[in-house]
């Protein structure tokens, strides 16, 4: 809305008729004004925003990959805790043989042991290893996890206003249908038509609404969808998701690089055939002795078994088993590095795929909506043409609705290749790690619902200056009308001031 005000004072005049008159009208001016409809987008956008911040952290889904990884972090703290020294109490009770008399006596032992492991050929440190390894692929499937449960919050929005939109589309063709009807049964009553195109358009009308209740039983699927994401249902009209170019690579090669380098499912394969090489020098470690240092101190009240006394000594243990068991403990971790490296070689083409795929999918989406524009575009022409033709009497409702319905299909494809480019921008740009990078940056996700408002000023004229403000002060434009005196009216002995001046 334009607001028109005449900036006008008492005092202008008086100037104007001092100095030379003014050459021209100063430009217009954007004046920053706050609008219902602004407030309302800016709190639904802050509450979007709110709601995806705590999804982050609150979905099921991520917190139970936080879970995996605070496990796998304690286990790394008992890994590191072999290293220092361990404890043990025990008791002992029974009867024992004494030796005068062949008497038996009952006794009770309490014996306390402290030992620390001196030497193990590297079993302690290849398990911190395994464990830290380990440690770092839970974080990076916790990684995954709020990229994929942030790309469907977002797919449930779009698909949202994806179901919104037709609905919209399939209630304003029933309602241009309803208006053909009633100036065609108009004409009817006056006898100057049949009654069968008003036939034909009753039943038209019918199949839109029936097509509009069918899309809002689709859009009340995408809304639980949505509510079970975001924890809320809006209650205001949702802000338009839009991919910032920035994010997007500018080349399929590209494409395939960035998704290579930030690829959270490749960085957890390297971590886990890093952890299964850890586990194999840990198997090959147990073929060697053991050196432990040992404090012990038994006490026995009666002196039965045991004599009052601390042992201070070494033990050197040399566990061979039954020869079959450590060798194939050993195998069975060579072959678990084997799995992993073929994982993360059917993971590296699977990225690939992925973003090549993802690339062909943007490209091939991005022209499939331009033409969807233009076929609506030239399709509203046509049926405007043909409803100005049967205003005209010179042609027929059949070929008006025919035309009607050839736009709403056409609206309904572009209302789809619309929001389906906009999943596979997600889709890419999670692809290439650039939907939630590892150092996210303050307010990065606001970059999706501030493109908008970009585009929107980008298409608008080179003159026109662009505006930095908050969308809550979005500017409207305000004409400032200003005085200026017309020199030869004012030349004239006749006209007074005021009539001498322009607006």
């Amino acid at each position: 809305m334009l607001a028109c005000s005449i900036a006008a004072a008492a005092q202008e005049p008086m100037a104007a008729e001092a100095g030379p008159p003014a050459a021209s009208a100063l430009p217009l001016q954007l004046a920053p004004q706050l609008t219902p409809g602004s407030l309302a987008g800016n709190q639904s956008q802050r509450q979007l925003l709110q709601a995806l911040q705590e999804m982050l952290v609150a979905h099921p889904d991520v917190l139970k990959a936080r879970s995996a990884l605070e496990s796998a972090g304690h286990d790394l703290n008992s890994a590191r805790g072999a290293r220092w020294p361990s404890f043990k109490v025990g008791t002992s009770s029974g009867t024992a043989s004494v030796a005068q008399g062949q008497r038996r006596e009952s006794y009770t032992a309490v014996n306390a042991e402290v030992r620390m492991s001196l030497l193990d050929g590297g079993a302690i440190n290849a398990g911190i290893r395994s464990a830290e390894e380990m440690e770092a692929a839970q974080d990076s499937v916790l990684y995954s996890t709020r990229q994929n449960v942030l790309l469907e919050a977002l797919t449930a929005l779009l698909e949202l206003h994806r179901f919104e939109r037709k609905a919209q589309v399939a209630a304003e063709s029933a309602d241009i249908i309803g208006q053909l009807a009633h100036v065609e049964q108009r004409r009817a009553e006056l006898g100057a038509v049949g009654r069968n195109d008003l036939r034909r358009a009753a039943s038209r009308q019918a199949s839109a609404l029936a097509e509009q209740q069918a899309l809002q039983s689709q859009r009340m699927d995408a809304l639980a969808r949505f509510t079970r994401y975001f924890n809320y249902a809006p209650g205001a009209a949702l802000p338009e998701l839009q991919v910032p170019a920035q994010w997007l690579p500018a080349n399929e090669p590209a494409a395939l690089q960035a998704a290579q380098n930030h690829s959270s499912e490749l960085r957890e394969s390297r971590h886990m055939i890093q952890r299964a090489r850890a586990e194999v020098e840990r198997s090959k470690a147990q073929r060697f002795p053991t050196l432990a240092g040992v404090v012990a101190h038994t006490h026995d009240p009666k002196g039965v078994l045991y004599n009052e006394g601390t042992r201070y000594g070494v033990e050197l243990n040399w566990n061979f088993g039954n020869g079959f068991e450590l060798r194939d403990r050993i195998l069975k971790a060579i072959n678990e590095l084997q799995a992993q490296e073929a994982q993360f070689e059917a993971v590296r083409r699977q990225v690939n795929e992925t973003a090549s795929a993802a690339w062909g999918r943007w490209e091939a989406g991005r022209e499939r909506a331009a033409q969807l524009t233009g076929a609506v575009r030239e399709a509203r022409t046509a049926f405007d043409g043909y409803r100005r033709l049967l205003e005209v009497g010179r042609g027929s409702l059949s070929q008006v609705l025919d035309s009607q319905l050839e736009m709403q299909r056409l609206m309904l494809d572009e209302a789809d290749a619309r929001y389906d480019q906009h999943i596979n921008a997600l889709r890419l740009i999670r692809t290439t790690g650039q939907l939630l990078p590892a150092q996210m940056p303050e307010q990065w996700l606001d970059q999706l619902f501030d493109a908008p408002a970009t585009a929107v000023a980008a298409a608008a004229p080179a003159s026109a200056p662009h505006s930095t403000e908050h969308p809550a002060t979005t500017p409207r434009l305000q004409l400032r009308l200003d005085t200026r005196l017309d020199p030869k009216l004012h030349a004239l002995p006749g006209p007074s001031l005021t009539q001498a001046m322009r607006w």
